[in-house]
C-alpha cells in the first residue's frame, strides 16, 4: 500500500552507509562481486562502437590519422562508460507481452500522480488518525485535496464503512472533479487493534477482485503500488510482494486480458537496483520483451 524501507546488511566497516555503497553492496549480495548484466551491456556498447569505427574507416580511409588514435579512443571510451552508467542508474521497467496484448511498467514515483489509480485500504476503510499513519496513501490522497473536495472524498469513504466488513478485493471507485480518472479504493488487510494484517490468502483474492474491477470498467490503463508491501503487514520482503503482483497480473492477462497497460510506481526510496533487476529477469523468464 504504501513505502516499506529495505533492509540491507551493515558494512564490515564503520563508514556510513551512502546509497551508492548501498547500492554497489546489492550488486556484490547479487552477483559476488560482479554485475553480470553491466558486463553484457559493456560488450554490447563495444560491439556497436566498434561497427560504427569500421563503418567509418570504410567511408573514410584516412580518418583515423587525420583525427588522431586518441580522439578514437576517448570517443570508445565515452561510450563504455555512458553505457555502463545508463544500464546502473536505470530505475523503470518497460515489458511487452509476447503477444503484444499489454505492457507492465514499472517505474519510481508517487502513485497518486497517476489516474487512474489504486489506494489499498484495510478492510474497514479506516480513516481515524489514530489508526492510520500519516505517510499512508489514503492520508497523503485526501491531504491533496482542497477543502470541498477533502469533504466530498471523506463522505463517499464513510457510506463505505457503514455495514459488513468489506471482502478481500473489494473495489470503490472514487471520481472526483478535480482529477481526471477514478481513485479505486481497494480493500485489502484486516483491522485488528495493533494495526492491518494480511494473510497471503487475503493478498490473492486483493490481486483477483482488484483485476475484475479494473475489466468491468474497460480501462485501458491503471496505475498501481507495489500492493501488500506497506502497512498491509504481509510476511513477505519487498521483492516478493512485488513479484507476486506481477506474476498474478501475467495469469489473469493470459486468462482474459485485464487492460492494456498497468504501471507499478514504486516510492523512490524502494526502487533498488537489487530488486529492479531481479524483477527484469523474473518478466523476461515469463515470455516479455523488455525496452
Amino acid at each position: 500500500m504504501d513505502t516499506s524501507s529495505s533492509s540491507t546488511d551493515a558494512p564490515s566497516d564503520s563508514r556510513p552507509l551512502t546509497p551508492l555503497r548501498r547500492r554497489w553492496q546489492a550488486i556484490k549480495r547479487r552477483t559476488g562481486t560482479v554485475d553480470r548484466e553491466a558486463i553484457q551491456w559493456l560488450f554490447a556498447t563495444c560491439g556497436v562502437i566498434a561497427s560504427g569505427l569500421g563503418v567509418a574507416q570504410f567511408v573514410w580511409p584516412d580518418g583515423s590519422a587525420a583525427v588522431g588514435g586518441w580522439w578514437l579512443l576517448g570517443t570508445l571510451a565515452f561510450g563504455v562508460i555512458g553505457g555502463l552508467v545508463l544500464r546502473v542508474m536505470k530505475r523503470s521497467i518497460r515489458a511487452t507481452s509476447n503477444t503484444r496484448a499489454w505492457t507492465i511498467q514499472v517505474v519510481p514515483g508517487n502513485v497518486l500522480d497517476h489516474r487512474p489509480c489504486v489506494i489499498t485500504t484495510d478492510r474497514r476503510r479506516t480513516l481515524s488518525p489514530e489508526k492510520v499513519a500519516p505517510s499512508s496513501l489514503i492520508v497523503q490522497y485526501l491531504d491533496s485535496l482542497d477543502g470541498a473536495g477533502r469533504t466530498e472524498a471523506e463522505q463517499a469513504i464513510e457510506q463505505m464503512q457503514s455495514g459488513p466488513l468489506s471482502r478481500p478485493g473489494n473495489v470503490q471507485f472514487i471520481e472526483s472533479s478535480s482529477a481526471p480518472g477514478p481513485i479505486l479504493l481497494l480493500a485489502c488487510g484486516r483491522p485488528t487493534r495493533n494495526g492491518t494484517v494480511t494473510t497471503w490468502s487475503h493478498l490473492t483474492q486483493t490481486y483477483d477482485g482488484l483485476w475484475a474491477a479494473i475489466r468491468s470498467r474497460h480501462f485501458d490503463e491503471v496505475s498501481v503500488p507495489v500492493i501488500g508491501a506497506g502497512y498491509s503487514r504481509v510476511s513477505l520482503s519487498h521483492s516478493a510482494v512485488l513479484l507476486a503482483l506481477l506474476l498474478s497480473f501475467h495469469a489473469a492477462s493470459t486468462e482474459r486480458p485485464v487492460c492494456r497497460l498497468l504501471r507499478v510506481v514504486v516510492p523512490p526510496t524502494d526502487a533498488d537496483q537489487e530488486e529492479l533487476v531481479l524483477a527484469r529477469r523474473f518478466l523476461s523468464a515469463l515470455g516479455y520483451s523488455l525496452a
